[in-house]
């Protein structure tokens, strides 16, 4: 059955739909959660906060565009108002999460590392690169994550992020450029 298939489904009262969705697409949706949030008690608010939004607001959804882009947008979206708000209230953003477990969690993770500063991230081990990759501040980190690990085009990016493409490039290189500076330094302090 298509996406548009199941949301008229559901949109008509057949519940069932919504099962099917959330089947479909909860392995994508969680790795994304996983990697926004970086830890799992967050990753598995994010998620179910997104799927609540998604079948809030699935009447409202253009069948014309990527329900799975659709998805993404309602996730980041979730991901900022939490984020500013724990940013705001509590003037706290942490990983509470031990070391040990995050490297559990980041094996757990299907992804590529491949940057195209190749000389570089060739010596460097996943772990680092994921480690610094988290280090950056969000407005870097996300397009970052959805390019590289979850392999979207410019096109897809800017739509789910609601930015020109010209502000999305832009933020790429600033962020590759930072990464690439960051693991200069590990480079420098392990040689």
């Amino acid at each position: 059955m298509s996406d548009k298939e199941l949301i008229q489904l559901f949109n008509d009262g057949t519940l069932y739909a919504s099962d099917i969705l959330i089947e479909k697409y909860k392995s994508l949706l969680y790795r994304l959660c996983n990697k926004l949030t970086k830890n799992i008690s967050d990753a598995d608010d994010l998620f179910q906060d997104t799927w609540l939004k998604i079948f809030k607001n699935l009447n409202k959804y253009d069948t014309k565009s990527s329900f799975e882009n659709w998805m993404y947008t309602i996730c980041i979206n979730t991901y900022k108002d939490k984020y500013n708000k724990k940013k705001r209230w509590l003037n706290l953003v942490k990983d509470y999460f031990s070391d040990d477990e995050k490297d559990i969690e980041w094996k757990r993770i299907e992804s590529t590392d491949e940057l195209p500063e190749d000389h570089i991230i060739e010596k460097e081990n996943s772990d680092t690169i994921k480690e610094k990759v988290d280090s950056l501040d969000d407005k870097y980190r996300i397009p970052i994550i959805l390019y590289y690990f979850k392999e979207f085009s410019y096109n897809e990016i800017s739509e789910i992020l609601n930015i020109p493409i010209g502000t999305l490039k832009s933020r790429l290189n600033t962020g590759r450029k930072i990464l690439k500076e960051l693991l200069k330094e590990v480079e420098n302090h392990e040689g």
